[in-house]
């Protein structure tokens, strides 16, 4: 899944069994890769159906709001592993 916040692309892979549970609303927070800002690695965050389903948000250990939406707004991309 991939959001686009303007400056650059953020992805998040996960598995078909979470992404089920996304597809039906359920909530659900996870951790990403991180990624570096300024030379800093910051950790972010997924919270999925976090308030409203079909929300989300994703930000970082610093309090770095990088998008606010909803899934319609995200990329989403099938991949086999």
């Amino acid at each position: 899944m991939t959001v686009d916040y303007g400056f650059d692309l953020h992805t998040i892979s996960i598995s078909e069994a979470v992404f089920a549970q996304v597809r039906t609303s359920v909530p659900v927070t996870l951790q990403g890769q991180g990624f570096p800002v300024e030379w800093v690695m910051e950790q972010d965050e997924w919270s999925f159906n976090c308030g409203a389903p079909g929300a989300l948000h994703v930000f970082t250990d610093t309090g770095r709001d990088v998008f606010e939406g909803s899934l319609g707004d995200a990329e989403v991309a099938v991949q086999e592993v």
